[in-house]
């Protein structure tokens, strides 16, 4: 075949020809478009730079407790009656013996009157028993004083027989007098205390209608008015030793394993702009208490019907701005390490084998660092290797993912 041109138009061989020419070289533009744009460096990424801290770390377990005071006691009655008299109200800083209370026997009284006019009466017949005594004596010793003169006329003949035994006879009676009369001085002496016992226990019986405050302290409630009735053992009035703030908990088993005696607590009112206010814990009950056994130990209303462990926190200093009977927020720390390098949880990372953070090189880029943790708490965590206090490291940066040796940028944060 000939392949020439024409007139107007171009031949076959001429038209491939030149679009093989186009077509090589867009591919070569192509291909070098292609090998400029993956090697051209990659766009600096926006980060922010934290300063290495030193600070303190701590674990806590948080629970809810209710003020106390130290040896805070509910005065109960000591038995059925009548209230008669409140002779202080909630807030009294009161003495140890001071009259809170009284409740009304009047039975008791008179029975006590009774008991008295007794005593008097049988007190008085003792009088007169030992004055029998007195009397029975002396008749006796003259009875024998006669006796005895007789004896040398009887022997003489001067008298006759009969009338030394009539005096003899006397001497028996002023004997039996004697004895009768002692008798009787015993009875008297084992009544009269018979009758005194039984004063002393009416005596108590009144005196257990005072209540008086067992110690120094303050009046917390009083629980009864004027007149009320009241049984036995009903509750009268509380009282506190404000010298001690204590905080009763009710931990949960998970938590209470993991408390100690002398653990450093904080105590926080619940509230608008709450304080703290610093403590121990003193006690912690040797086992959990299920839902029955709380009953028994006299457990609150707030029983649990999960088993619980109870546990005391006593404050440090006494606080006025802590009400008992208020709930409080309380964090008992279980470790805390001070002034160590210091991390927020969330700028470390754990995708790899062992924790690490993003650091700058000198050349401006990205790095990642190995670091060890020690104690980790619920915000941030110890570093115990791999950085210094006074150190930069990078905050990763959400909108995109870091890279080693990838250029970084600042910006201010």
């Amino acid at each position: 075949m000939n392949w020439k041109y024409e007139k107007g138009k171009f031949n076959i061989p001429g038209r491939w020809l030149a679009w093989s020419g186009v077509l090589a070289l867009a591919s070569a533009g192509g291909w070098l478009t292609y090998f400029l744009a993956l090697n051209q460096p990659p766009e600096p990424v926006a980060v922010s730079l934290q300063t290495v801290q030193r600070g303190n770390v701590e674990t806590t377990i948080n629970e809810s407790g209710t003020v106390e005071l130290q040896e805070q006691r509910i005065l109960k009655s000591p038995k059925e009656g009548a209230v008669d008299r409140i002779m202080v109200k909630a807030g009294d800083r009161v003495k140890v013996g001071q009259v809170l209370l009284t409740l009304r026997y009047p039975e008791r009284k008179i029975a006590l009157n009774n008991q008295q006019l007794e005593i008097e009466q049988e007190e008085l017949n003792l009088a007169r028993n030992r004055q029998k005594i007195i009397e029975a004596q002396e008749r006796l010793t003259a009875e024998e004083a006669q006796l005895k003169r007789l004896a040398p006329l009887v022997e003489r003949g001067a008298i006759a027989l009969q009338q030394a035994q009539s005096q003899e006879d006397a001497v028996r009676q002023a004997r039996a007098a004697l004895r009768d009369a002692q008798a009787e001085t015993r009875t008297s002496n084992l009544k009269i205390q018979s009758l005194r016992l039984e004063r002393e226990v009416i005596q108590q019986e009144i005196q257990d209608s005072i209540v008086t405050a067992p110690m120094n302290g303050v009046v917390l409630g009083v629980n009864v008015q004027d007149g009320d009735g009241v049984e036995l053992r009903t509750n009268l009035l509380t009282i506190g030793d404000p010298r001690k703030i204590l905080v009763k908990l009710q931990l949960s088993t998970l938590n209470a394993v993991q408390v100690r005696v002398s653990q450093v607590a904080r105590v926080t009112a619940i509230g608008p702009k709450p304080k703290t206010f610093m403590g121990r814990v003193q006690s912690l009950y040797p086992q959990a208490l299920t839902a029955e056994a709380q009953k028994q130990e006299g457990g609150s209303q707030n029983q649990s019907s999960q088993p619980i462990v109870p546990a005391t926190v006593v404050l440090d200093t006494p606080t006025r701005q802590l009400l008992p009977g208020s709930r409080v927020n309380v964090e008992i720390i279980l470790q805390q390490r001070q002034n160590v390098v210091l991390l927020n949880t969330g700028v470390i990372g754990r995708s790899e084998r062992s924790p690490f953070v993003w650091v700058r090189d000198s050349k401006n880029q990205a790095q990642k660092r190995p670091i060890a943790l020690g104690l980790e708490g619920l915000m941030n965590v110890e570093v115990t290797s791999g950085l210094r206090a006074g150190e930069q490291i990078i905050l990763p940066p959400v909108e995109s993912e870091l890279k080693p040796g990838i250029p970084i940028k600042t910006t201010q944060k």
